[in-house]
């Protein structure tokens, strides 16, 4: 069992996708219908949220905070301490409607479309996703599992870390799985699993805001061409000791997930040819080519 990190948003992205089905949302929703206190929030769609164009910021600490204190500061942030971090932002939030990723932001999500179901997150992941597809292995609390099940983490260093927690924001990444669940996940995604599995795509892969030049970004999935190939829909995911990548083809019968127990080093993220994420793109290359 391995902690997925920030795949788990696709999760939290896909529970929009379904409430729309059961007319219980409109990702034209404003914040404000849910949240009527935070002095932004008129301005901000649940579609911005899910698609991360809604200006929030990336997080509630800095870059440099997180390098430097990351499990503490996780550790020791509780769920209230969220909604005061979003009460104390400005009325107009000045990148909104450009692709910033936003760890705030889709924890925000999340704990809307809990309260448009009408329960906690957890349990709408659980009920609308995770029990349909018998994804039976995947929870957000380690206590689930037996003990012996847990991968330990360990940073770029080879040092054993922590599991993950982090409170109050479970919605951006803090459900652990298996790969033989994620691959059932990706299977959903791909139609395989009947209704309403069927047509979700169309709304989940539906290009909304721009990443980069080869980059579009849909419901949660990061949607990238792949010559000769074709688009894929990708995310990856990392915890302070665990890295992972999950990515399916949306023209071919093919998918693939890649769970590791160590972070990379730093320099790979400057290194094309030494990111994790090229591992299934190549992966999906091969099967599509049989």
């Amino acid at each position: 069992m391995f902690e997925i990190g920030s795949i788990g948003k696709t999760f939290t992205s896909t529970l929009p996708a379904l409430l729309l089905e059961r007319q219980q949302i409109s990702l034209a929703d404003t914040v404000e219908r849910f949240y009527p206190q935070f002095p932004w929030n008129r301005q901000v769609t649940l579609q911005q949220l899910a698609c991360h164009t809604s200006g929030l910021p990336a997080n509630a600490f800095s870059q440099w905070q997180m390098m430097r204190r990351g499990h503490q500061l996780a550790e020791a942030y509780e769920a209230d301490d969220l909604l005061a971090f979003f009460q104390q932002l400005p009325s107009t939030l000045k990148t909104r409607g450009k692709a910033r990723y936003s760890n705030v932001g889709m924890a925000l999500l999340g704990r809307i479309l809990g309260d448009a179901y009408g329960k906690p997150y957890g349990e709408a992941v659980q009920e609308l996703i995770l029990q349909p597809l018998g994804m039976h292995d995947t929870h957000l609390d380690p206590a689930c599992y037996d003990p012996e099940r847990l991968i330990e983490g360990h940073d770029a260093g080879g040092r054993p870390v922590p599991a993950f927690r982090w409170n109050g924001r479970e919605a951006a990444g803090v459900w652990r799985s298996t790969g033989n669940d994620m691959m059932t996940f990706l299977r959903a995604q791909m139609g395989f699993y009947g209704s309403p599995w069927d047509s979700l795509a169309k709304t989940t892969t539906q290009p909304y805001a721009k990443i980069s030049r080869d980059t579009q970004i849909g419901l949660g999935w990061m949607l990238s061409s792949m010559k000769p190939h074709g688009a894929t829909a990708w995310h990856s995911g990392s915890t302070f000791g665990q890295h992972s990548i999950a990515v399916w083809s949306l023209e071919q019968s093919a998918a693939a997930v890649v769970l590791t127990d160590r972070m990379p080093p730093w320099w790979h993220h400057l290194i094309p040819s030494r990111w994790l994420e090229l591992i299934p793109q190549r992966l999906i290359s091969a099967l599509s080519s049989e």
